[in-house]
């Protein structure tokens, strides 16, 4: 039987201490390098996350995360210069619509959600 298990807080705590850490205490010309190996692994934990145990948030806050990554990228390497409300805004929107969609329908449904449900 397949075991299906929710990332634990304790790794998702990691990864918004690191991008705290990264954005306030690095060196200016590493910052941005260090933002973005944090969106993508905030990325990729959602998708790990969504591939384990179904949440649906987790299918939008996913990719979110991984453009929001590019987006860093880009900013990084120079292609684009990015206010920061920018990737402030859509942080907030990828979340909004992630969750919002989730709360919306109703649609807590993943493995996780049922091993609760069958107490």
């Amino acid at each position: 039987m397949a075991r299906h298990k929710e990332i634990p807080l304790w790794g998702w705590l990691a990864i918004i201490g690191y991008m705290v850490l990264a954005d306030n205490l690095m060196p200016s010309p590493y910052e941005g390098w260090a933002l973005v190996a944090g969106w993508f692994a905030a990325g990729a934990l959602c998708l790990v996350n969504y591939g384990s145990c179904g949440r649906y948030h987790c299918k939008i806050t996913g990719p979110g995360f991984l453009g929001l990554g590019i987006l860093a990228l880009l900013d990084t390497i120079g292609v684009v210069n990015l206010p920061a409300w920018v990737t402030f805004t859509t942080l907030i929107a990828v979340l909004a619509v992630g969750f919002g969609l989730e709360y919306r329908y109703k649609s807590k449904c993943g493995t996780c959600y049922a091993a609760l449900d069958s107490k």
